[in-house]
């Protein structure tokens, strides 16, 4: 059996740590990108709990569940809503290009909000493949798509700090 020797959920609370970090500086109120950012580090960081706390449980043998999830369809669920929002913020971010006169600071958003669709599908395909691994196949299945589910996680929130940035900039 194959044990990871990092806690998955640190990673992912720690970007979701640095996107409320990022987020933080603006004011939520009449603010829809804000608003989601903020849902979408909300929503990682239950699901780094819930990753973690199946992770001791294989690891430990631990019977007791450590997150808000009472089971792998919370977690696609969570992944549908994270899904949903990010498109919120490609809405917002879409509108805020569509008013700004500088074509460099335009294409600097683009940019940065290109990602997230890939990432956001990626997520649910990664998140999928978790719930139809959760203990039906080796420990080495679950270490694995821990490890992209990770690796999702933090690109995706590192392509929502970069689109909030960017707005600021463009707006």
């Amino acid at each position: 059996a194959v044990v990871s020797t990092q806690s998955t959920g640190a990673p992912i609370e720690h970007a979701a740590f640095k996107l409320r970090q990022e987020t933080a500086k603006y004011h939520e109120e009449d603010n829809g990108m804000i608003t989601a950012a903020r849902k979408i580090a909300q929503k990682f960081q239950q699901m780094a709990k819930y990753t973690k706390g199946r992770r001791e449980i294989l690891e430990l043998g631990s019977t007791e569940e450590k997150s808000e999830f009472s089971s792998m369809t919370d977690m696609i669920t969570t992944c549908k809503e994270i899904i949903a929002l990010t498109k919120q913020i490609q809405k917002h971010a879409d509108l805020i290009s569509k008013n700004c006169p500088d074509k460099r600071l335009v294409m600097s958003l683009s940019n940065s909000m290109e990602p997230m669709g890939m990432l956001s599908q990626q997520l649910n395909i990664i998140a999928s493949v978790k719930a139809a691994a959760c203990g039906k196949y080796d420990e080495s299945a679950e270490v694995e798509a821990d490890e992209m589910l990770t690796i999702n996680a933090q690109n995706l929130m590192k392509s929502v700090r970069d689109t909030v940035r960017a707005s600021e900039s463009c707006s």
